[in-house]
């Protein structure tokens, strides 16, 4: 997702991030290496089919010479995400003699940009992080940029560590790179990134409100209430785009179906479902209301955060990545958006830029064992020790939430990612359907929500952006 241009939650500046201590390096190494054949091998601790020729050894063999492994990131400014990268690089590094990582950083709008141009080329990483949907990945697939991953992700059961909903929605594209979400696989993320509720619980009970709210009817019952009350019921900024498509995802889920929005994003029919009305309306009915915070239109997610993380408003929608550690942080939660009723159990969550192979990786065998190793489930203990969400579901989670000390929505951030994953719907982001959907979206539904055009016309300014791309995609 582009910060300001190709999706919201890469606004990455983190308040009052964790710094919880990582194990040392020596250790991870040992810690991950003691689950390999023979001190090298890269395999998830639960069974995993067996393999056998060139894929096998380059998943769980160390290189016969030396090999240096180019990686490129897209994480430049999350800290906390680069440490874990840091220690999992080192481990790596101890369970393959003979591999050195040259570890290399970009910011994500430097390396979107400039990825289909390098790699083009000959002189290219041998494993880099890319960008969802069809503007990013969806190009590079089509271009031939990127190799399949089938092989080391079949050998090694990845569909297994984190469902195939979520490899689908991260790496899954047909080679021609026009139908996303089925086909081969092009990308593996690390970690996860969901959209959820942040809910003020001293607010609430000075409200008499005891629960975070089960049905889009209670949350605007509760809206409601805090309005009445002198409060802000939702903290909300629209300068940067990604909470007004946040909401308009979350309010058609809620109208309709995960899997509706699913087919929205993934681009299963060139029109736009009647609900999308319904939702619009709703966006305008709660700015009208009073529900936002002063102001809203002037400011951006971060700043609006920081006021919700400081005491002021009862909610804010907003990302795991952005979990804070407060002085009490029992008093904050952070649940799924509530949507039609409570036995739905979905969100916006996907994995974090995922991982993937160029067509001319020097060094391909070698990336996908590394893909392998920092997607496994030792590696999750890595990330939830960074206070990161991984986004294998390892079955150990609670335990090591508990062991390394997080609380309030640093543990929310990474159990109710596992229950999304386990037991929901995970969605992707809502502008991964057209390579400027992020932008249509945003501006249309900020002078919606400010009573310039009407949800009619904001849903036809959807619609103009959404159909012309999916027809021509689809060759209509």
């Amino acid at each position: 997702m582009r910060e300001t241009t190709l999706g919201g939650r890469r606004a990455r500046r983190v308040l009052h991030p964790r710094t919880t201590a990582i194990a040392s390096l020596a250790a991870v190494g040992l810690v991950l290496a003691a689950c390999s054949s023979g001190g090298s091998s890269t395999e998830s601790s639960s069974a995993a089919p067996e393999s056998s020729g060139a894929t096998a050894a380059a998943a769980s063999e160390a290189p016969a010479e030396a090999v240096e492994l180019w990686v490129q990131s897209g994480n430049g400014g999350a800290d906390a995400l680069l440490a874990g990268y840091e220690a999992l690089n080192a481990a790596f590094e101890a369970a393959n003699p003979g591999v050195t990582i040259r570890f290399e950083v970009k910011s994500f709008t430097d390396l979107v940009d400039t990825l289909p141009l390098q790699l083009s080329g000959d002189d290219v990483p041998d494993v880099t992080q890319v960008n969802q949907g069809y503007g990013s990945l969806g190009q590079l697939v089509g271009s031939g940029l990127v190799a399949p991953l089938d092989d080391v992700a079949q050998a090694n059961d990845w569909e297994g560590r984190q469902g195939p909903a979520l490899v689908g929605l991260d790496g899954r594209f047909s080679p021609d790179g026009k139908t996303m979400g089925s086909g081969d696989l092009y990308g593996m993320s690390a970690t996860g990134a969901w959209v959820g509720l942040y809910m003020n619980m001293d607010i609430a009970k000075e409200l008499g409100i005891t629960a975070p709210p089960t049905s889009l009817e209670e949350m605007e019952a509760m809206l409601a209430k805090a309005k009445e009350s002198g409060k802000t019921g939702l903290m909300f900024g629209a300068t940067d785009g990604g909470e007004q498509i946040w909401l308009m995802a979350n309010l058609l889920m809620a109208y309709t179906s995960p899997q509706t929005v699913s087919d929205v994003i993934n681009g299963t029919s060139e029109q736009l479902p009647p609900e999308m009305l319904q939702a619009a309306e709703t966006m305008k009915a709660w700015a009208e209301a009073g529900y936002l915070t002063e102001g809203w239109a002037a400011l951006d997610s971060t700043e609006v955060l920081g006021m919700f993380a400081d005491g002021e408003g009862l909610f804010a929608l907003n990302g795991s990545w952005n979990v804070f550690q407060s002085d009490t942080p029992e008093s904050f939660r952070l649940v799924p958006f509530p949507l039609g009723d409570a036995s739905t159990i979905a969100a916006i969550a996907t994995g974090d830029l995922p991982w993937s192979v160029p067509t001319n990786a020097k060094n391909p065998d070698v990336a996908k064992a590394y893909i392998n190793f920092i997607t496994s489930p030792e590696a999750s203990e890595i990330w939830i020790k960074q206070g990161q969400v991984p986004a294998t579901v390892s079955g150990n989670e609670t335990a090591l939430v508990e062991a390394n000390g997080l609380t309030g929505v640093s543990a929310d951030a990474v159990l109710s990612w596992v229950n999304v994953m386990q037991n929901g719907t995970p969605v992707g982001f809502p502008d991964w359907a057209t390579p400027t959907w992020y932008d249509t979206i945003a501006q249309s539904s900020t002078a919606l929500m400010a009573g310039e055009i009407t949800p009619q016309e904001f849903v036809d300014a959807l619609q103009a952006d959404y159909g012309t791309f999916t027809a021509e995609r689809m060759g209509s």
